[in-house]
């Protein structure tokens, strides 16, 4: 399955894409997104961290 999705980042604008693979029973085997142009993906990277800073914790794997 394909999905195309834009969003704007500040003033500029970007276009992405997710890739979604399904195993036969409907569950999710592999995400991938591609985003463009490269500087609009850096600039959501950012953002991203910005949002999600204070939820990753509780995602890390302790030792």
């Amino acid at each position: 399955m394909v999905l195309e999705f834009s969003a704007t980042i500040g003033d500029e604008q970007l276009k992405g894409i997710d890739l979604i693979r399904f195993n036969k029973q409907g569950q999710i085997v592999e995400f991938e997104v591609m985003v463009r142009p490269m500087s609009r993906l850096q600039a959501l990277g950012t953002e991203m961290g910005k949002s999600l800073s204070d939820k990753l914790p509780a995602f890390k794997v302790k030792a």
